[in-house]
């Protein structure tokens, strides 16, 4: 007889304003029947606190898990593959694969492959077990206590208005959804945002000194719900893509706002994209506060690094 595998659901109550567990009980029971099948057993977990998504993950990493699968938006993933590293940020030694079941506010990881919102057809990538091995990247910042921190990410990071806009959009409503969430905290954010002035370094290259509105770690293509912030990224190269955007004050954005939704900002001249493996970013101005994003949540402040982890998470596509 085959041996079962063990498909261990990391599922977020509260993802997508409370919808994702009615959304994931709702088709429960196909998931059950057609992954035993495949000879799999589910095993649901749910989240109850912040972190906890990481926490459940780490052990069932470590239990042998074959497929640790994040139901949630992209901080539920987020933290998910945080949990197949261990506290000191190594990765633990397993075979276990990663996959989603797409919910939550954003879904922009999900966009790079250009998968559906239906939850039938992350069902057949379950059932199909063909892995992707991709990179992740790793963030080093200081939190909010002042304190180091480190965070793996699976799709972007980045630093300036962005953070401020999740910061804001995690402290609203989310109930119209995650391009009108994004899109009003955007605009909200815009009205009051001055750019700040950072010193930028790529493979530990000389800093450069510019004034941005948003610098960004790319390692996925998509963001802030929709938009196409990086669209040559591919999340198996061994590199990140950077994006710094210089200026961008209201007109900037009122003038071409849209056009990063459909990939056409990379043609402005305040747009600058490179690729290295190793990122750097430090304020100008000594405790200056610029926000971070990291996959949807607000982690912490500059200075920062972001590195690329080549080849370091099966994805199951």
């Amino acid at each position: 007889m085959a041996e079962q595998k063990r498909f261990v659901f990391v599922v977020n109550p509260r993802s997508a304003g409370g919808a994702t567990l009615r959304r994931f009980e709702h088709v429960r029971q196909r998931f059950e029947s057609r992954l035993a099948q495949q000879g799999g057993v589910v095993d649901v977990k749910l989240t109850e606190r912040p972190r906890h998504a990481t926490e459940l993950a780490r052990q069932a990493v470590k239990a042998g898990a074959d497929v640790v699968v994040s139901v949630g938006g992209d901080g539920t993933n987020n933290e998910v593959i945080n949990g197949f590293f261990d506290d000191a940020g190594q990765r633990i030694e397993s075979k276990t694969a990663f996959a989603v079941v797409t919910s939550g506010t954003g879904g922009d990881f999900r966009r790079t492959f250009g998968w559906s919102t239906e939850p039938l057809d992350d069902l057949e990538r379950l059932a199909r077990m063909s892995r992707r091995r991709i990179d992740l990247g790793r963030l080093r910042c200081v939190d909010f206590d002042g304190a180091p921190s480190l965070r793996h990410f699976i799709n972007i990071s980045s630093c300036g208005m962005s953070g401020v806009v999740v910061d804001v959009v995690n402290k609203g409503s989310k109930k119209l959804g995650a391009k009108v969430s994004f899109m009003a905290g955007s605009v909200k954010t815009m009205i009051g945002y001055q750019p700040q002035t950072v010193e930028v370094s790529i493979d530990d290259g000389p800093a450069v000194t510019e004034e941005v509105s948003l610098v960004a770690a790319c390692n996925g293509q998509y963001f802030g719900g929709g938009m196409w912030l990086a669209p040559d990224a591919v999340p198996d190269d061994g590199l990140l893509d950077c994006v710094v955007v210089r200026g961008g004050g209201l007109g900037l954005w009122m003038r071409h706002g849209l056009k990063i939704y459909t990939g056409r900002h990379k043609t402005l001249p305040q747009v600058r994209i490179t690729r290295g493996k190793k990122i750097h970013v430090a304020p100008s101005v000594p405790g200056e506060k610029v926000y971070i994003d990291l996959d949807g949540e607000t982690p912490g402040l500059l200075p920062a690094s972001w590195e690329i982890v080549p080849g370091t998470l099966d994805l199951l596509v």
